[in-house]
């Protein structure tokens, strides 16, 4: 369902399954290191240093530590299932999207400390803009929604004539990439 990378082990990977099972792979090995519950829908390293893997599963975001694979975190508050996760540049925040809301979770608190409701848009994605740490770009049916996180405003955009089902950034030339059902991907500045 989902895989992401290590940001500093190069030889790690994981991904997650429909048995909400999150796989951790040793890529010299070519084995599974071992296997976790709690991951179904997306899994997220935490960015820079890894500490940290955020895993969306039903209702509920679970923060793992990766070295000793123990369940430290868990956010829940989402009425619906949530779909996407994504930790902002430090791994500090971690926000979660479900079709109805996006969360915005503080890591150090274990709370959630902002909110946003999609007004009827049915959120599917999201990523923070890599030059602007208080902007969340979520992704919605064919509009992307900027939420400025500072000031709590938001403002749409039309994007696409499907789902936004994927979004990514790039820190060179503060780039965001957007996917979508409509068989297109866009560049945005």
């Amino acid at each position: 369902m989902s895989l992401d990378f290590h940001p500093r082990k190069t030889e790690l990977f994981c991904f997650c399954d429909n048995d909400n099972e999150i796989h951790y792979w040793n890529l010299n090995l070519f084995s599974c290191m071992r296997m976790s519950k709690g991951g179904m829908a997306q899994v997220r390293f935490q960015p820079r240093l890894g500490h940290f893997l955020a895993a969306a599963s039903d209702k509920v975001v679970s923060i793992f530590d990766v070295e000793t694979d123990r369940q430290i975190l868990t956010f829940q508050g989402h009425s619906e299932i949530v779909n996407y996760i994504c930790w902002d540049v430090n791994g500090d925040y971690l926000a979660s999207v479900s079709h109805d809301l996006v969360k915005l979770w503080s890591v150090a608190t274990g709370e959630c400390i902002q909110e946003l409701s999609s007004g009827g848009n049915q959120f599917h994605s999201c990523v923070f803009h890599p030059s602007y740490s208080t902007l969340l770009v979520i992704g919605g049916i064919s509009s992307l929604e900027l939420w400025n996180m500072a000031e709590n405003k938001s403002m749409t955009i039309p994007a696409h004539e499907n789902i936004i089902s994927a979004l990514a950034q790039s820190p060179v030339g503060g780039i965001v990439a957007t996917a979508s059902h409509d068989g297109s991907v866009k560049l945005w500045k």
